[in-house]
Order: structure tokens, then C-alpha cells, then sequence
């Protein structure tokens, strides 16, 4: 049960003695009554992601009015993403089968208040004070932009009409069109990227899933690598028709993929030079596009006409790319190789888990596998020192979920990218480009599927977007090919959607990444209302969390007018 709020209001700052004015976003108080002072009981908590984990200790629990940690009653962090349990059991952790009182945490909401009443048989909790509902407020935000578009479009209107008597219109030549549905998808990716990277509001569900397990965050960065492929053979095609030389290409291919890697460094690897991270977002973009590219202007055939005869027409796109696919399969198996067959002292081969308390504690030391382990021998302590996997699964170890194993199936993920470029310039006719991206994105979703078993846990390779696993590969190539689907129909088929303004974010992709990670932090991009706070409420996150991202997009219109266009 939940109360609505249009602004996320949890009432006066003091509820029957709480102070109320404490609690931050997702957190909620927690009074346990001990009436038996000769029991001695104990407070244990695990994180709904940690599979299979035990329960780590909290606090010993004495026969007081509630806990008292540092003056306050307990403050439950995370709701409702903890499960509690109480044991009179000294134990450290306490394992899922061990006995227990009782269990209680699922329902428990923001801003709440509860209660529970602690007895030789079990516990009651009751509810002292509602949660406030974090799903209202969307619509409060949704409601305030939607006035905000209103009276700009509104006024921009008036201004065209009464003003300037004068209408803008697209010049189209009588040369071949710009196919915008890729700077649109491009352009869909780099704005969801933006507002996740930004906090996504604070909504667990917009965020990048803990370890295996496919969140609305996870789909951006791999969509954007795909659409980089896609992107590759018409780069390539452009430059055969201008008569470079194979080396002229490839050289200038190298010195785009080092401006990457180099500008991926500055804006992620910090200034300490002991543990700057070598590895990240845009190092990874330098080293597929290298590898994938490469294989491209080597293997790729450059006839890329339809073939006449019946078989062969349909599949003309493969054949124009079954050289370079041969390659790509020899990466793949490299890839499995080194990730089912090489293994750290003390570790299963084949581990794919994120170590710490999850199977148990087993494998504490064990994170990543295989992934990991590379990471950890080539780069030392030049990786990224705080994964989720510490934080959910109580791990000691630093792991890049960018690192150097996951490049290999990053070079397939671009590749596959590039086939859906390739079917662009084979075919001209609308329909068969629909029906072979369509056909793509059953393909690889049954496939990535299938290895996962369609589910989050089980399979012989979960989605794992930590690991960059091969399912998690096919599952976002099935959503690309979907989306690009959509949009070419939408956009350069039926013409009933400009790409705006996704499209002005599309051509300036690099730039709008660049700029909002180097300004992260700074007015008028991001901004708190309170010093030393986070926003308090997901009300005032997700508000300012879309500011940044649409004061990007708006950047990148104004671009697009001056006609500006920067490439690496």
C-alpha cells in the first residue's frame, strides 16, 4: 500500500518521532521490538540480486524500543531491493537454509514506516506510516515537460508564422537520400545513454542490471556499437568510389581507432596514475572498429550488385561478407576458449559468476571467471576498481566490465552490425530490407535466447552484459534489428516521422558523448537543489536527469542548424 503524491511528499518532517527529513530516495525506517529479553536475536540482509547468497549480519538486536545505529533507528536502504531476515543464530553469514524467525523486506517502500514485533514464533510487521508511491511522480514530470514543450514549440510557431512569414524546408538533391533512420537510431542511443548515465531518475529498472539479466540500460551501448557496424560497409563503399588505396584506408581507420582509445583514456581513466584504468566505452569502440573494419576492407567483397539467379539473390548479402564471417567465427572461438578452459588457482573453469557471497561464497574470489582473470594478470591494477558485483554481491575484487576478453565478442556484436549495413546496399527495394533485418532479429533472438535459456539465471550462457556474453550479443542484436526496423518504416519508408529529434543527437554522437561526460557535474547540465545531497526524491532526479539530457539534445539541433558535424 502506497500513497500518492504528485511530488513525492512524505509529510512532516516529524512523523511520531521520526524525523522524516533524514531519509533520502528508496529509503524507509525500520523499528524492531524485542519483548523477550532473554533471547538474543540478530538482523541479517541480502540484496534480491545476490543469487544464491547467504545473509550477511546487520546488527545484534537488543530488547530496546528499536536499533539504534548511530543515534537513529535503522534506515532501510535500497527498498524494497533487500530481504531481511531475523535469527537468534551467531552466525557470519547466515545461509539461506539456515532456521530463521522470520522474513520480511519485499514490501517495504519509501518513506514508509514499519514495525515488527519480534516473538518465539515468528514476527508481525506492521505498517506505522504508507510508503510514497516513486511511480506517481512520473507522470508529474511527464505533465510539467509536456507544458514546457508546449509553450516553446507554441511560441517557435507563432514566431515562423506571424513573424517570419518564411517556412524551412529540407533541401532533398537528385542524388541518392541520406538513409536517416541510422542517424536516428544512433541518435536513440546516444539520448538514452545520456539520461542513464545521468541516474535514469533513480528507477532500478532503468539501470544497468547488476550482473546477468537484461535492463533497459544494458540495450544502449551494444545498440550503438551494432549501429557502428552498420555504419562501417557504407564508409567503406564511399571511400572505394573515391579510389583510395587499401593503405590509405587502413591508416586512416588506425588513426581513428586511436583518437578513440586515446579520448576514451582522458575521459575515464582518471589522474592517478598508479590505477588509471586503461580500458572503457570508447576504447572499446577504437579496438572493434579497428578489427571489424579491417576485416571489412580486406574480405568484403566490393561487387555488391544482386545476384540474378534465385538462390543466390537471397542470399547475396552473406556472400558478400563469408570471408570476413570466417574470421569473426576464429575470434568467437578463441573467445570460448579462454573463457571455458582458462581459469584462476582456486577457481571452477567455465565460472561465470560475479565471486563474493553469491553459490555461497564459494568462488569469493573467483570474479568473472576467466573475464576477470585476464583483466586482472595484463592490467593489473589499471582497471575499474568499483563494479556492481562489490556492491550487490559483497565482493572484494575490482572488475571492467569493459575489459579485455569482452572485446572479442564485441568484434562479433559490430560485425553482425555490419551485415545489417551490408543488406542496406545490396537491396533497394524496401521489403527485402525489411524482411532480411526482420529475419535477423528472430535469428538472434531465438539463438541468444535459447543459450540463456529464456531466463536470468539458467542456461548454458546467461545474458551478461559484464561479461559482454555471446547471448547478451544476439539478445540486443534481436532489439537493433527490431528498432532500425521500425524506424526505417517510420522515417524512410512511410515518411510519417523526421528521426527529430534524434536525428540532430545521431550526427553529433561522439561530440554529445564527450561533452556529457566531461561536463558531468556542472551548470546548466546537472544540478542539485541541496548542498551536500543527492535530488532527495526520484520526482527531483528524473526532472533533472531529463534537463541534462535535453539540454544535449537541444545542443546537438543547434549544431545541426550551424551545420556542425564532428567526427573523431
Amino acid at each position: 500500500m502506497t500513497d500518492l503524491s504528485w511530488t513525492e511528499d512524505y509529510g512532516e518532517n516529524d512523523f511520531n518521532g521520526f524525523d522524516m527529513s533524514v531519509l533520502k530516495m528508496d529509503e524507509a525506517y525500520l523499528s524492531i521490538n524485542i519483548p523477550d529479553p532473554s533471547y538474543t536475536y540478530r538482523l541479517y540482509r541480502k540484496h534480491v540480486d545476490c543469487v544464491k547468497c547467504p545473509f550477511v549480519k546487520l546488527e545484534q538486536l537488543s530488547p530496546d524500543d528499536s536499533i539504534l545505529i548511530d543515534g537513529l533507528r535503522v534506515i532501510l536502504k535500497q527498498t524494497p531491493n533487500n530481504v531481511y531476515r531475523i535469527s537468534t543464530q551467531n552466525a557470519e553469514p547466515l545461509e539461506a537454509s539456515a532456521d530463521y524467525t522470520c522474513e520480511f523486506g519485499e514490501d517495504f517502500g519509501e518513506f514508509g514506516i514499519y514495525n515488527v514485533n519480534v516473538t518465539k514464533s515468528g514476527c508481525a510487521v506492521d505498517v506505522v506510516k504508507n510508503a510514497v508511491s516513486t511511480a506517481f511522480p512520473v507522470l508529474t514530470v511527464f505533465l510539467i515537460y509536456c507544458a514546457l514543450f508546449l509553450v516553446i514549440f507554441g511560441s517557435g510557431f507563432l514566431w515562423r508564422k506571424f513573424v517570419t512569414k518564411k517556412e524551412k524546408k529540407e533541401k532533398e538533391s537528385g542524388g541518392k537520400m541520406r538513409v536517416k533512420s541510422l542517424d536516428t537510431f544512433r541518435g536513440i542511443s546516444i539520448v538514452i545513454m545520456i539520461f542513464v548515465n545521468y541516474g535514469a531518475g533513480g528507477f532500478a529498472v532503468l539501470e544497468h542490471a547488476s550482473w546477468n539479466g537484461l535492463h533497459f540500460a544494458d540495450l544502449v551501448f551494444p545498440w550503438f556499437m551494432w549501429i557502428m557496424g552498420a555504419c562501417v560497409p557504407i564508409s567503406l563503399m564511399s571511400s572505394f568510389r573515391k579510389k583510395l588505396s587499401n593503405t590509405s584506408i587502413f591508416f586512416n581507420v588506425l588513426k581513428r581507432s586511436i583518437k578513440l582509445f586515446c579520448l576514451g583514456i582522458f575521459l575515464g581513466a582518471g589522474s592517478t596514475l598508479e590505477c588509471m584504468r586503461i580500458f572503457g566505452v570508447l576504447q572499446r569502440f577504437g579496438i572493434c572498429y579497428l578489427v571489424v573494419t579491417t576485416i571489412c576492407l580486406f574480405l568484403m567483397k566490393r561487387d555488391l550488385i544482386e545476384s540474378k539467379h534465385k538462390i543466390g539473390k537471397f542470399f547475396t548479402d552473406l556472400l558478400v561478407l563469408w570471408k570476413g564471417w570466417v574470421v569473426v567465427g576464429v575470434i568467437f572461438f578463441i573467445h570460448c576458449m579462454l573463457l571455458f578452459l582458462l581459469t584462476d588457482e582456486g577457481c571452477p573453469q567455465g565460472y561465470l559468476g560475479p565471486g563474493g557471497w553469491h553459490d555461497h561464497g564459494k568462488y569469493f574470489n573467483c570474479t568473472g571467471g576467466a573475464t576477470g582473470y585476464i583483466d586482472k594478470v595484463i592490467l593489473g591494477k589499471h582497471m575499474y576498481q568499483n563494479p556492481t558485483s562489490k556492491e550487490i554481491f559483497l565482493g572484494t575484487q575490482a572488475f571492467d566490465p569493459e575489459g579485455i576478453l569482452g572485446c572479442l565478442t564485441s568484434v562479433v556484436h559490430v560485425f553482425i552490425g555490419v551485415q545489417a549495413g551490408i543488406i542496406l546496399l545490396v537491396y533497394k527495394e524496401h521489403t527485402h530490407r525489411l524482411i532480411r533485418w526482420l529475419t535477423w532479429s528472430v535469428v538472434t533472438g531465438l539463438v541468444g535466447g535459447g543459450l540463456c535459456a529464456f531466463s536470468k539465471e539458467d542456461g548454458v550462457i546467461p545474458i551478461n552484459k559484464n561479461l559482454w556474453s555471446i547471448s547478451f550479443v544476439l539478445v540486443t542484436c534481436c532489439f537493433a534489428f527490431f528498432l532500425l526496423s521500425v524506424c526505417y518504416v517510420l522515417i524512410d519508408l512511410k515518411h510519417w516521422w523526421t528521426g527529430k529529434p534524434f536525428l540532430f543527437a545521431g550526427m553529433n554522437a561522439i561530440l554529445l558523448y564527450s561533452g556529457h561526460e566531461m561536463t558531468y557535474g556542472h551548470l546548466p547540465m546537472r544540478w542539485v537543489v541541496y548542498c551536500g545531497k543527492d535530488h532527495g526524491t526520484h520526482l527531483i532526479a528524473l526532472f533533472e536527469n531529463l534537463w541534462g539530457t535535453f539540454f544535449w539534445v537541444f545542443l546537438s539541433y543547434y549544431w545541426y542548424t550551424v551545420k556542425y558535424f564532428y567526427t573523431v
